[in-house]
């Protein structure tokens, strides 16, 4: 007896029940995705309301955990670039908040959220080196508008309040400032925070509050927060305790033991020790009489090299550099590659700078046998500093430059090296870029004193001559 075979066709598909909607966490993720593109467009109700769905429906993800964060009172709508000049590895980032705008409000803050950076390209430093910064707008709606005062506490995003000086002052919480922040994908915990029913402003620790609009107050302000300057200003403002030494004010008056000393040592004109700083008449020094830290409108010479040296901190005078080291991020801070060349062409290296407005930044090339070649620093380290001042200044090189450039076409100064006119053996190609802050106008460099070597950089390239 013959078993009769009944062929049977199977059909690839779909599991019963499968269905082609994406699994909990990746849909709650693309949501979350598309809801911040919305806010970036100025749609910041229809945001709210989809972190709430997403907050609702899919609360043990990720991004429904980002969503419940954003779903209180007062809290983070979403945020989006106003001025962006360059990576945020390299620059300078602004966050630039509002306290006290309810969900309604936030077309007035977006208008308002535009002076920041105007105001930091109409200023003497911040304008030279504008292209070192990043600004941020950062979406925040407050339940209420007011500030907290008297006894009266009101429901807003950063929590702004009367400070305990004696002209009420608008201050925000730091920590309220510090979670917005780390909504954002990147950031320097620097922000500049205006309250919409604030008074006058305060600053300090990478927060600038502001009440107004004010340009002065503003810059003032950042001085604090950003740079760390005091107040040079007799009047009082509140109790402050002891006098501190700062960039700007000293507790003696003693010119060799002030923090200005070099400026005094180069004679500057305008520059010595004046009683009457910190918010009182005496008892505390600072280095002149016109300056924004007090009455004036711009940063007296020291407080402009202090601001600039804050800046070189966070950047970098070189940007990249060619040939780029080999199997590393080509915007490594020290390059170590080797470059094996047989042939006899011309090898060309090049670095891309930082380009100041006014002024330019010196590049300068040697070619080094490798037992007179400083001794580079380790790669690896360099790439992950946060603040450049933990590298240190560079070591000293006695031998005198091959070529030197200033203010080449496009950013980008270049150098050749010709193997015929080497012997043969192993060579440190070495570029150092330095900015001399001498800026166009300027009787003298901005920077006097420089310990750590912020404004100089290099990048370097092992360089192997055969027979």
């Amino acid at each position: 007896m013959r078993l009769a075979v009944i062929p049977f066709l199977v059909l690839a598909g779909p599991a019963l029940g499968a269905t082609d909607d994406p699994p909990p966490a990746e849909a709650a993720r693309l949501l979350l995705e598309k809801a911040e593109a919305g806010a970036a467009r100025g749609q910041y109700a229809k945001a709210v309301n989809t972190y709430e769905k997403i907050a609702k429906e899919w609360p043990q993800t990720p991004a429904g955990q980002v969503a419940a964060r954003r779903t209180g009172t007062s809290g983070y709508v979403g945020h989006v670039d106003l001025v962006r000049n360059g990576p945020s590895r390299n620059r300078v980032d602004v966050a630039i908040m509002g306290d006290g705008f309810e969900l309604g409000q936030q077309g007035d803050f977006d208008t308002l959220a535009k002076v920041a950076p105007r105001n930091f390209e109409r200023h003497e430093v911040l304008e030279e080196y504008y292209a070192y910064h990043n600004f941020i707008r950062v979406n925040l709606r407050s339940k209420d508008s007011g500030v907290d005062q008297h006894g009266r506490d009101y429901d807003t995003a950063l929590g702004a309040f009367k400070s305990g000086m004696a002209q009420g002052q608008v201050a925000v919480r730091p920590d309220l400032v510090r979670a917005m922040l780390a909504e954002l994908p990147e950031h320097d915990s620097l922000a500049i925070v205006f309250v919409k029913n604030g008074d006058l402003g305060t600053g300090g620790n990478g927060v600038a509050s502001v009440g107004g609009r004010d340009p002065k107050t503003m810059v003032h302000e950042w001085g604090h927060a950003f740079g760390g300057l005091m107040d040079e200003y007799t009047a009082f403002t509140g109790h402050r305790g002891l006098v501190r030494n700062g960039p700007n004010v000293s507790r003696t008056e003693d010119p060799e033991q002030v923090p200005w000393r070099h400026w005094l040592e180069a004679r500057a004109r305008g520059v010595k020790v004046y009683e009457g700083a910190d918010g009182r008449p005496q008892g505390a020094w600072k280095p002149t009489t016109n300056c924004i830290m007090d009455v004036g409108m711009d940063f007296c010479p020291v407080c402009r090299e202090a601001m600039v040296l804050r800046i070189h901190e966070f950047v970098d005078p070189i940007e990249g550099s060619t040939p780029p080291p080999h199997g590393g991020p080509a915007d490594a801070i020290h390059v170590d590659m080797k470059l094996s060349v047989r042939q006899l062409e011309p090898v060309e290296f090049r670095v891309a700078v930082m380009q100041p407005k006014s002024h330019g930044v010196t590049a300068m090339w040697w070619v080094l046998p490798e037992e007179e070649a400083p001794r580079p620093s380790d790669p690896d380290v360099d790439r992950t500093l946060k603040d450049r001042r933990d590298r240190g200044p560079l070591p000293p090189i006695e031998a005198r430059p091959l070529a030197r450039s200033r203010r080449p076409k496009g950013g980008e100064h270049s150098f050749s090296v010709d193997p015929r006119d080497f012997e043969p053996g192993r060579y440190r190609v070495v570029c150092r870029v330095i900015d001399e802050t001498r800026v166009r106008g300027s009787k003298g460099p901005w920077v006097l004193s420089d310990p750590a070597g912020l404004l100089q950089s290099e990048r370097t390239w092992w360089l192997s001559l055969d027979q």
